[in-house]
């Protein structure tokens, strides 16, 4: 049988069980062709961001879709009381959603016990996201994370794309008692039409003010994804409405998205498909997609010739797949990006492998778990648990399963496969370790802004300083985010030139005082650049160091950015200068970050056989070119401050011509996946922050 007889046959195999032919319930296979565009680009964009660069505006598209399919549904079933509508439209969910989620987890949490580090943070947020999916909290995991979709931690956590299921679960709790109260018991279309329309209009407007403020709230949270849902939802109503008007109108209408359809459908997929395009998220791209698929869905009738295209079968095809494909395709990619890495020639391997996984979960347990009763000869055949309380039962059992029973044997190696990078100290979870030189000690639970209950914390000198005996003499005040913390081992160099040394941290914190970020340290931000620091600085002399350890490789990435920057540098230079007080900064290391990477799997494993491990490294020569912008702005601070100093460790961090995780000397440089320096480079850097701070004249 050749291919297009199998993929034909596989449809009309699914269509004669999923879609019965109803008056009421007419298949409609463009939706499906639509499904099929939205997951091919989250698809591509997961895989390689250059191949789909809007690719992931994806998942807006499925939400829209979602609305417009629920909406139908909840229309078309007739019930006879309240309970008994909530009761068919949630079992239908869990039947259409929980049992290929719950092999999905099964079987990722599997594979993550074996080619995962249990030493690695994204393990433990991998495991942690999967079981909140389950109960349908992924999306608010990831939010209090204060997890990044588009960051190195996210793409190593096998269950991110989860998010989207937690939003669209969130809202099948709240939709359907709203669409029984005002539409369904009387059929007062106008009042629900109306209260939908002032609902997403506000979630519009939350939205919006979210996304500059709050994106990572703006972006996981159900109120602010809301109206994507809903306009999916108005859709419906308004073209149901056209429908069944007059022959007039209805003519009319169709005359119309006869125009509509063809030129929303082709702008649709330029923007999510074109691989040229050059954009950041934004809020009018999330808008113009949502925008584009609701006039696609409204435009769509039988008599539209240009509905063959959605209506397609290798797309229709794909878009019954669609929801397997989508629970499948992010793990095997991360799964690649934990391995063997993403390149041009394992890209054919990965979408088979997404699609094999996602065939045998639509084939064998998706599809079935929708048809069948959930009701066996020997468990539950007279029907007492409903499909609710089943799948509500096997998600904690699953969760108690895995966290209590297998979770702690996993955390002492069990079941890991591969080898772990020996380090003093490695991981962003032990990153506030005591520090100690002869018998004094550094303990970071006094020196350290944490998060928001640290808002009244008070650091003195006199508890953070380390070679007190010094005190006469030269000081050093260290201020910084958790980078400065990381580097506590290079400050010892100081120690041991006869100087003292305050460290101090406050993790998430801006560089600069005034520059504009949001995270959920922006409040201890504010409270350590505002009242801290300037309270820090009243206890140096003349001639005395303040260091500023911070992480600002992100700033390279903006003009402004980096202009907005070195205005407020340039402001708190010249404030230490009006007191004869001196300012180091360390200058941004290399971009390891965007590597992909953590120590564990910078080791070469069994299973890479004869390729490298999947680090995404850059050379010296590209490390100093992206930092160039910055590197000039510090320089004519430089020539404008005689009171101004860079330290500059790129040759530490960096050797040879290529930036690694690991020195020559077999070291490894980095403890985490963030970035941290670790304790053994930390140590290397000593040397040159000396000779820095020798070089400084009295």
């Amino acid at each position: 049988m050749n291919t297009k007889k199998w993929i034909s046959a596989k449809i009309k195999w699914t269509m004669d069980r999923l879609h019965p032919a109803s008056p009421l319930q007419m298949y409609r296979k463009e939706i499906d062709g639509l499904r099929a565009i939205a997951i091919i680009a989250v698809i591509l964009n997961h895989i390689k961001h250059e191949m789909s660069p809007n690719g992931y505006l994806g998942v807006d598209l499925f939400f829209v879709i979602s609305g417009y399919v629920i909406s139908k549904s909840l229309l078309e079933k007739e019930t006879t009381s309240f309970v008994s509508f909530l009761k068919q439209f949630w079992t239908r969910r869990v039947k259409r959603l929980l049992p290929a989620l719950l092999f999905t987890v099964v079987v990722s949490v599997t594979i993550t016990f074996l080619f995962s580090s249990h030493e690695s943070h994204h393990t433990t947020m991998s495991i942690e996201t999967g079981l909140f999916s389950l109960i349908g909290m992924g999306n608010l995991f990831l939010a209090n994370m204060a997890t990044d979709y588009f960051s190195t931690t996210a793409e190593l956590n096998a269950f991110t794309h989860t998010w989207s299921l937690g939003v669209e679960e969130q809202f099948y709790l709240f939709f359907p008692i709203l669409f029984w109260l005002f539409f369904h018991q009387k059929k007062r279309v106008i009042p629900f039409f109306i209260i939908l329309s002032a609902l997403t209009i506000l979630s519009i407007f939350v939205y919006r003010n979210n996304f500059d403020k709050q994106p990572i709230k703006a972006f996981y949270f159900v109120h602010n994804r809301f109206w994507e849902l809903s306009l999916g939802s108005l859709v419906f109503l308004i073209s149901d409405a056209l429908q069944n008007n007059s022959n007039q109108i209805r003519k009319l209408y169709q005359l119309t998205a006869n125009v509509v359809l063809p030129f929303c459908l082709v702008i649709l997929l330029y923007f999510l498909l074109n691989p040229n395009a050059k954009t950041h998220p934004s809020i009018n791209d999330t808008l113009l997609v949502s925008l584009l698929t609701s006039a696609i869905l409204l435009s769509s009738h039988e008599t539209n010739k240009v509905i063959g295209f959605l209506q397609w079968k290798p797309l229709q095809w794909i878009g019954l797949l669609s929801y397997s494909l989508y629970l499948w395709h992010w793990p095997v990619i991360t799964f690649f990006r934990w391995t063997y890495g993403i390149t041009t020639t394992l890209i054919p391997l990965i979408l088979f492998l997404c699609f094999a996984f996602a065939m045998i979960s639509y084939y064998w347990i998706e599809t079935p778990a929708r048809k069948k009763e959930w009701k066996w000869k020997h468990w539950n055949a007279n029907g007492r648990f409903s499909p609710v309380s089943i799948g509500i039962s096997s998600s904690i059992i699953l969760i108690l399963l895995i966290r209590l029973g297998l979770y702690p044997f996993y955390l002492n190696g069990k079941f890991f496969l591969g080898e772990t990078a020996n380090l003093e100290s490695k991981g962003v979870h032990n990153l506030l370790q005591p520090v100690s030189f002869g018998e004094e000690i550094w303990d970071p639970n006094q020196c350290v802004l944490v998060n928001n209950k640290d808002l009244s914390k008070q650091i003195s000198m006199k508890t953070c300083t380390l070679g007190k005996k010094f005190n006469h003499k030269r000081n050093s005040l260290v201020i910084g985010n958790s980078y400065s913390v990381a580097m506590a081992p290079m400050f010892q160099s100081l120690i041991e030139s006869n100087s003292s040394v305050t460290i101090t941290s406050s993790l998430g914190s801006a560089p600069t005082p005034n520059l504009s970020f949001t995270s959920k340290w922006e409040n201890t931000s504010h409270y350590y650049w505002d009242q801290l620091i300037p309270e820090l600085i009243k206890g140096l002399k003349p001639n005395d160091h303040v260091i500023m350890v911070f992480d600002i490789n992100g700033l390279t990435d903006e003009v402004e950015n980096i202009k907005l920057f070195q205005v407020e540098l340039n402001n708190f230079i010249s404030q230490l200068k009006a007191k004869k007080i001196n300012l180091i900064l360390q200058h941004t290391i290399p971009f390891m970050r965007d590597s992909n990477c953590t120590p564990d799997m910078a080791i070469k494993q069994w299973w890479h056989f004869h390729l490298d491990p999947p680090c995404h490294y850059f050379s010296k020569e590209e490390t100093i070119f992206k930092r160039k912008p910055l590197t000039t702005a510090l320089q004519e601070l430089q020539n404008r401050h005689s009171n101004f100093y860079v330290l500059d460790l790129l040759d530490v961090f960096c050797p040879d011509t290529v930036c690694r995780f690991q020195h020559p000397n077999g070291q490894f440089l980095y403890r985490d996946e963030f970035s941290h320096p670790s304790k053994e480079a930390s140590k290397l850097a000593k040397g040159t922050l000396l000779k820095l701070v020798e070089s400084i004249k009295e």
